[in-house]
């Protein structure tokens, strides 16, 4: 029996397998750290199932090696990889809850994963396809609020610079779809639904390039609502904070046709 075992296990030695041919060396069997690093040259050269292969193997031949962990973490990598960003992004997540003080997860690197799988998985700029903004951004707004966490919590990370761009990416594209919504309700002279959404890329979007743009949107709609003054509040911070963008001579504008109705008697300030 022990001689029958001694066998089948040089036999598993000799001729495991990875998924896109090939044989995983014996040498690197022998040992946790060779195999894991077989396992990332694999993923290096873009055989994300071939690597993935070889991290299961780390796991289940050396459960208690460091290298097991790292090759949990390297699994998630393999799925990103291939584009399963569901399965990424909760592979990224069970890590977090599982290693809570691995260095991943401390440094941002899982929650950054987490947020750019979501990023991903919402709508792209496909020329075939109807413009991003005209779709639905649940998982970009997923994305938003995950590197908005990620900036707030890991203000020093490593990973800080892609995750800034990546923020930056989505918060536009939300921002590109309440645009997008403001015109229509323009179109439809529904200006409360205007006057919604430009309040809405105001009070959630305060850092966006495009919040003098909504602000001036904004005011004109407070006119045509009888809300004057407020249309008087917003213009004035509007050439207060942005001086030097073209909005603030159309706030000026605006803010000149706000006073006189309000100087006129037609409406009452509030």
């Amino acid at each position: 029996m022990v001689r029958f075992t001694a066998l089948c296990w040089v036999i598993f030695l000799a001729g495991c397998t990875v998924s896109g041919g090939g044989t995983i060396p014996s040498r690197a069997l022998k040992d946790p750290r060779l195999l894991y690093e077989f396992g990332e040259r694999r993923l290096k050269k873009d055989y994300p199932e071939d690597a993935r292969t070889v991290f299961q193997k780390v796991r289940s031949l050396y459960p208690l090696s460091q290298y097991a962990l790292m090759a949990e973490l390297a699994i998630a990598d393999t799925h990103r990889k291939e584009g399963n960003f569901i399965t990424a992004a909760t592979a990224y997540r069970d890590f977090e809850k599982d290693h809570p003080t691995h260095e991943a997860v401390t440094s941002g690197l899982t929650t950054w994963w987490i947020g750019y799988c979501n990023f991903r998985l919402g709508p792209g700029d496909f020329i075939l396809f109807p413009p991003a903004e005209q779709r639905d951004l649940m998982h970009t707004r997923a994305a938003y609020m995950i590197f908005q966490m990620f900036l707030a919590r890991y203000p020093n990370s490593p990973h800080l610079d892609r995750v800034k761009k990546y923020y930056a990416r989505s918060r536009e594209m939300l921002v590109k779809h309440e645009f997008y919504a403001a015109n229509f309700y323009a179109k439809k002279k529904k200006t409360k639904g205007v006057r919604a959404r430009m309040e809405f890329i105001l009070t959630e979007f305060p850092d966006s390039p495009r919040v003098p743009e909504a602000a001036v949107i904004l005011s004109r709609a407070y006119i045509k609502l009888g809300e004057s003054q407020k249309a008087v509040d917003l213009c004035q911070k509007i050439i207060v904070h942005y001086p030097k963008r073209p909005q603030a001579a159309e706030a000026a504008r605006i803010l000149a046709q706000a006073r006189q109705k309000l100087a006129s008697g037609k409406e009452a300030p509030r």
